[in-house]
């Protein structure tokens, strides 16, 4: 969508003003670089002076008076942490919500510890690679659901997901698929185009992509043990969190 990376010159406004307004001027200010850019949320940054943006699935900061758009890494010096997807994650949230239990594959432990959905691709070798070792994530505690997202740029792929979304053993339908096996193509009414939607609204653009039920993104295809630490760190730090609060 938007490629500047540094600083894009808006038009200018006065400098300070309240929530509502710096809301308006910043939504009006992104409507004058992509007219029918939807924009999905506006909040303040964690840079003075500045709003967070997600537009299109995308983060971006414009500057409270309208003035700049900056896109691209932005860097906490002080914590050493990228703070550009911080924004996503609110939105990333609502959006996996808005995906009810009967339009996901659930492979899961009888006692999860921790649930993570999975944005996944029949012919997407990694997610293949992913499914491969489900018994181990679920033998570490991990419940995962899976959504179906097939890519673009995987021709056919879309005929695919309804296909295995069409089975009456979907579980089935999809291991056999991710193990090579051609299935015989179904139809029917299925999710696929929503559930599309609903990932490319939360910035998803490749797979696996591997999502915490806070909106945290885990990563693309992450072993079982390096993904059990990475929850197991995600729950020390919310503990932590509620602590001190």
């Amino acid at each position: 969508m938007l490629r500047m990376f540094l600083v894009v010159l808006l038009a200018a406004a006065p400098a300070v003003r309240a929530a509502d307004d710096t809301r308006q001027i910043v939504t009006d200010a992104m409507h004058k670089i992509v007219p029918a850019a939807k924009i999905q949320s506006v909040a303040p940054a964690p840079m003075a002076g500045f709003s967070t943006v997600v537009v299109d699935g995308h983060v971006v900061f414009v500057s409270d008076d309208g003035r700049y758009l900056v896109e691209g890494h932005v860097i906490d010096v002080n914590t050493h942490r990228e703070i550009t997807n911080d924004g996503l994650a609110v939105v990333r949230r609502e959006g996996l919500a808005h995906i009810p239990a009967e339009k996901k594959l659930t492979f899961a432990p009888a006692n999860p510890k921790y649930r993570v959905t999975v944005f996944t691709d029949v012919d997407c070798p990694y997610c293949r690679q992913f499914h491969k070792q489900i018994a181990e994530y679920n033998n570490l505690g991990i419940a995962v659901d899976y959504v179906l997202f097939p890519l673009a740029i995987h021709p056919g792929a879309d005929k695919k997901a309804v296909t295995v979304w069409c089975n009456k053993d979907r579980n089935t339908a999809y291991t056999s698929a991710m193990n090579g096996q051609i299935l015989a193509p179904k139809t029917c009414e299925n999710p696929v185009g929503e559930l599309t939607s609903i990932a490319m609204s939360i910035g998803v653009d490749g797979t696996p992509a591997i999502f915490a039920d806070d909106g945290t993104q885990l990563g693309g295809f992450v072993p079982p043990q390096e993904l059990a630490q990475r929850l197991a760190q995600l729950a020390q730090g919310r503990r932590s969190t509620a602590a001190t609060q």
